[in-house]
């Protein structure tokens, strides 16, 4: 009894927090769904003035929003892989999950192995393509494996010339975001706690994705491969931590730490940085802002992501536990929702 009561208060501290938390992302949320108009009002606004320039013996090809049937094919095409694998492979996981008592969590925990191992297939795909249509371009700074400098990603502007498969990068990884926000929208419980984080997050990156595209932004690219590659072994690993290898997972977890800190917190950063310093002179006045904003918003989701990997190895370290409160009230949480839904 001694040693639960510890854990108890540990536990309303944690929920304290993340109610806090919550609170900021709510107001987040509003803020960026406040944005949107003003936002893609003054992008055309930008775009239209910009292709007024062009001479009119050019045949620079500027990006069109009828480009994004593309994301919406892959948009499909990544809802119906994504509910096939669940379906099909979430049998198999449950042979090997970590509960094998509560049937009800071992589903739940099986799923989310299973959407984790898709996502970690998208972000190997992606990251992939990005880094080998990046890796000899002038945007690619030796931090990332190139010999650029992202202070560069307004040269040759507006009219610089995209690297191959640029246009597919670009969908794939608008359509892999639509597919997220469209799950959390209508597909996933709306109970769990971190309903309103990733619904910020997509709608932030699809924002992001929308804007860089169409304002013809270089620096969209190394933006989308420094997300995708930090993401691409976090996948897997929460795959593998649904498991009873989930001691494994632990493991490996400071090696994939290591490279969240090193890509979201030290060059992300960096980007943020080159944007408040770079001069958009073709852009609206408020155009430059707003996206400088969205960023903003984007840094302060990898700072608290940031805070909730530490307070699991903190929680590791001092009770020997792998999933630390809230990632259990987070389970918690997911248990009353799919009973809801199903209710």
């Amino acid at each position: 009894m001694a040693r639960e009561q510890p854990q108890v208060k540990q536990g309303e501290r944690s929920r304290a927090v993340r109610s806090r938390l919550s609170k900021l992302l709510w107001l987040g949320l509003l803020v960026v769904l406040l944005i949107l108009g003003p936002f893609s009002y003054f992008t055309y606004e930008m775009v239209q003035k910009i292709l007024l320039t062009q001479p009119s013996n050019n045949t620079y090809r500027w990006p069109q929003i009828s480009d994004f049937w593309l994301a919406l094919v892959l948009m499909v095409i990544c809802l119906a892989v994504e509910n096939f694998l669940v379906f099909f492979l979430t049998p198999h996981i449950e042979t090997i999950c970590r509960e094998q008592v509560d049937l009800q969590v071992r589903n739940i925990r099986s799923k989310k192995a299973v959407k984790n191992i898709f996502k970690g297939l998208y972000f190997v795909a992606s990251t992939s393509l990005g880094f080998w249509m990046l890796k000899d371009s002038y945007i690619m700074p030796p931090s990332l494996g190139g010999r650029g400098s992202l202070s560069r990603h307004l040269e040759g502007y507006p009219f610089w010339e995209h690297p191959p498969y640029y246009n597919v990068f670009y969908m794939g990884c608008m359509g892999y975001n639509l597919a997220g926000l469209f799950q959390e929208l209508f597909i996933e419980p709306k109970g769990r706690d971190d309903y309103i984080e990733m619904v910020l997050h997509h709608s932030v990156t699809v924002y992001l994705i929308v804007f860089s595209y169409l304002g013809n932004f270089f620096i969209g690219a190394p933006i989308i491969l420094i997300h995708n590659s930090s993401d691409m072994l976090f996948s897997f690993l929460r795959a593998l931590n649904e498991t009873k290898y989930n001691e494994t997972a632990f493991k490996l977890f400071v090696v994939t730490m290591s490279v969240w800190l090193y890509m979201r917190c030290y060059i992300f950063p960096q980007v943020v940085y080159v944007a408040y310093q770079s001069n958009y002179e073709l852009a609206s006045p408020w155009l430059a802002p707003l996206f400088r904003f969205c960023l903003s918003c984007l840094q302060f989701l990898h700072f608290y992501w940031t805070f909730l990997l530490f307070k699991i190895i903190h929680n590791k370290l001092t009770t020997g536990v792998v999933d630390d409160l809230i990632q259990k009230n987070q389970l918690s949480s997911e248990r009353k929702a799919e009973e809801g839904k199903q209710e």
